[in-house]
């Protein structure tokens, strides 16, 4: 999961001319598919960009 979130963070982060962002995930642990047989898988909800340390949010038009 950690590797998740870093991946998304670099990707949001790169070519932002203002530094580094940190995005927002929603993160969901389903655990069974639709049959209900044993299927762990995640959904992801990530915001179209992230904040900085200034807590100021850049826009990333481009993923």
């Amino acid at each position: 999961m950690d590797a998740a979130i870093v991946a998304i963070n670099d990707t949001i982060s790169y070519g932002h001319r203002g530094g580094r962002l940190i995005a927002g995930v929603i993160v969901m642990l389903c655990p069974f598919s639709k049959k209900m047989g044993f299927n762990p898988h995640r959904h992801l909800l990530v915001t179209e960009g992230g904040f900085d340390k200034q807590d100021n949010f850049g826009h990333c038009s481009e993923i």
